[in-house]
């Protein structure tokens, strides 16, 4: 029995490696992640059990988020006219029911090996950074033009995806930061790894995972203070670090100006008269809401949220950049641009709900690891801004990490 266990234990740990490891390679081979998924599956239906899977199932409530999250997408195909779009949303979620359901029932390897995961995943993330920065600099060399270095076109690993790019960054950089606090070994190498994402992060300009860094940093540092002595010398240190990046930030002209067109648009969204434009989020949330409020209890279903948003934009007089010239909003086809809005639209108001309860839940349980807290910080503030579960990188990082952050174990 306790043979089986290892063999279970090590076929368990190869899928999640998988995992990680196709996270890195989706765009250009997609059998690590599938095959991943895959295997985690076998390994849940051969250790068998299955009482006990359910029943740890059940005392885990946001195990039941995620399968009443994906059920109220289930059940909106009902209604929702274009089932096309619908079938083909509810198939990119489907990891949002699986890995919840496979890893939150079974517990078959050490929050040890659980560490290696991430450690596996932030040396992914910084060699992804330096491939970046190397093709950019190769297409420097032929175009001699910047901006290879800037934003959407700096991702080439994933390619055109900045705000995802970001947000696998962002927390592989807190990764990084818990590996030199709680671990002596290969900290100057860390170091260096950690410089490539800041720089990489700077350079991709994700206004809300810039701002998610700087939030959840705070944070948890004051909360680590509270229960560690801090010396006046990593006093110096993190204010010197954070007076760099703030000056980095502020007169490098390229993030310079996306810092300016966020006070444009809060200022828009507060009400300010205005005629620059600069983004669309102000004209699309203000559509949403009002989409919601006449469908509020069962939204649009799956399939038909975004297209009704566009038809309502059409209403909408602002016309914006699309690569070659200015064009009507609803002429972009976008999305809702906030996770929570289009899931509203999308399966009403108890889909809101529940991925509310997913985002606010971990804050309200005692002795929650702190890179599990860390992940849904950044990952609330990252959905308030963009659709993060419209794409398969955005669905499953947040369907893998989430259960098996949860299921960390607080160390010292």
């Amino acid at each position: 029995m306790q043979n089986n266990q290892i063999k279970s234990s090590k076929f368990y740990l190869l899928a999640c490696t998988s995992i990680v490891v196709g996270l890195f390679m989706q765009d250009f081979f997609k059998v690590p992640l599938t095959g991943g998924v895959i295997l985690i599956g076998l390994s849940w239906i051969f250790t068998f059990r299955f009482k006990d899977k359910i029943q740890n199932l059940i005392t885990q409530p946001v195990a039941i988020g995620f399968f009443l999250f994906y059920l109220t997408h289930l059940l909106s195909i009902i209604y929702t006219q274009n089932l096309d779009a619908g079938w083909s949303d509810l198939q990119l979620k489907i990891t949002l029911l699986l890995l919840p359901l496979f890893m939150m029932s079974t517990h078959l390897f050490s929050s040890q090996k659980k560490m290696t995961l991430l450690q596996l995943f932030a040396v992914l993330m910084i060699i992804m950074s330096v491939a970046d920065i190397a093709m950019s600099l190769s297409d420097y060399i032929i175009t001699e033009n910047s901006n290879v270095f800037y934003y959407k076109q700096l991702p080439h690993i994933l390619s055109s995806k900045p705000h995802y790019v970001a947000w696998y960054y962002s927390f592989a950089m807190f990764i990084v930061m818990y590996q030199i606090i709680a671990e002596k070994k290969h900290r100057a190498l860390w170091f260096v790894g950690f410089g490539l994402l800041v720089g990489s992060l700077i350079l991709l300009s994700s206004r809300a995972y810039v701002l998610a860094f700087f939030i959840v940093f705070i944070v948890s540092f004051l909360a680590w203070v509270m229960t560690n002595k801090v010396t006046k010398s990593l006093w110096m240190k993190l204010l010197i670090g954070l007076v760099c990046l703030v000056t980095i930030l502020f007169f490098n002209p390229k993030t310079n100006s996306r810092i300016n067109d966020t006070i444009v648009e809060i200022q828009k969204f507060m009400g300010a008269d205005t005629h620059r434009q600069t983004n669309p989020r102000v004209y699309l949330w203000d559509y949403a809401v009002d989409l919601i409020a006449e469908r509020p209890l069962l939204g649009y279903g799956v399939g038909d949220a975004k297209d009704e948003l566009n038809n309502a934009l059409k209403n909408c007089d602002a016309k914006f950049w699309d690569g070659e010239k200015n064009v009507p909003i609803h002429a972009k086809n976008l999305n809702f641009h906030n996770q929570f809005l289009q899931t509203w639209a999308e399966v009403g108001i108890l889909g809101f709900l529940l991925l509310a309860f997913l985002m606010i839940q971990p804050f309200f349980l005692k002795n929650q690891h702190p890179l599990f807290l860390i992940f849904v910080g950044l990952t609330l503030i990252g959905f308030l801004t963009e659709s993060m579960l419209e794409r398969q990188a955005g669905v499953v990082l947040f369907a893998f990490m989430y259960p098996l952050l949860a299921g960390l174990k607080r160390t010292s």
